[in-house]
């Protein structure tokens, strides 16, 4: 049987040894949006940006190198609900970008809407909870069950929906933190932006923050980035009810929720300062 994974440290807890081999002055700053800069809600319309995250974010973002959102929600969605200048929006999971205002499509990476639709209606017939949220996102699509009545019964439903499928095709399917997540096998995802945001903007150091599934792949490709002598950077776990383990390992240190980001991004800003 293998061992559960161990927490991180608690980076506010060893912040002056954690930021101490970074370069702030060409620093890197990517955030996932919800359950990171966001209190997971029942209703997902109704995410909002604690307000304390605000005014240090809005610093960050007028002087380091690189700003950036990084979300499973569109591009569009999670620029409406951070609305700081000079951040980079990165939506569907690294499938689209936002920068200087302009929306771009990652490379090889197109529209399926009707398909994910299809899917999604699917999977919600076979859950059978009137408390499914289904978000279709054009280039992902996610069904959330942080609602449902039978929360239990509906990851059961679901896994033997998924069992008895046909061949999803272009089509992968992924589990998150009381979600259940679609998206094309196109090679896409938040490690692959991560690397992308790298190449482009060019930080010496990088710190990412996230709490959930797709988050560990931007963890994962930053480690492996700082292992090999090009960058160096932190990754943390922002933890949550149900954290995955992926996280976690992947993780140098953590934050406990979304109140703790607040406090390190404000003094991560006095540091920068």
């Amino acid at each position: 049987m293998s061992r559960p994974v161990s927490i991180p440290p608690n980076l506010l807890a060893n912040i002056e040894a954690a930021i101490e081999g970074l370069t702030l002055e060409s620093l890197g700053l990517v955030l996932d949006f919800d359950g990171t800069m966001s209190e997971f809600v029942p209703v997902l319309e109704n995410a909002v940006i604690l307000p304390d995250i605000v005014p240090s974010l809005r610093r960050h973002a007028e002087r380091l190198a690189l700003v950036a959102v990084m979300s499973g929600r569109a591009a569009r969605d999670v620029e409406r609900r951070v609305g700081i200048e000079g951040i980079v929006y990165v939506g569907n999971h690294g499938a689209e970008f936002i920068a200087d205002g302009a929306v771009c499509a990652a490379e090889n990476v197109s529209d399926a809407e009707h398909e994910l639709q299809a899917w999604l209606e699917t999977l919600a017939r076979a859950a059978n909870d009137g408390g499914l949220v289904l978000e279709n996102k054009r280039f992902s699509a996610s069904l959330h069950f942080r609602q449902a009545t039978d929360e239990e019964g509906v990851v059961e439903r679901l896994k033997l929906a998924l069992e008895s499928m046909p061949d999803m095709g272009d089509f992968e399917v992924f589990w998150g933190n009381k979600i259940l997540e679609i998206r094309r096998r196109d090679g896409v995802d938040k490690g692959v932006a991560l690397d992308r945001l790298i190449s482009d903007w060019c930080p010496s150091s990088v710190i990412f923050l996230g709490d959930d599934t797709t988050d560990a792949d931007a963890l994962r490709v930053l480690r492996q980035r700082r292992d090999a002598g090009k960058i160096s950077g932190l990754g943390i776990a922002v933890l949550q009810d149900g954290t995955p383990e992926s996280v976690l390992e992947y993780a140098d240190y953590s934050l406990d929720g979304v109140p703790e980001v607040a406090a390190f991004l404000s003094r991560l800003d006095e540091a920068a300062g």
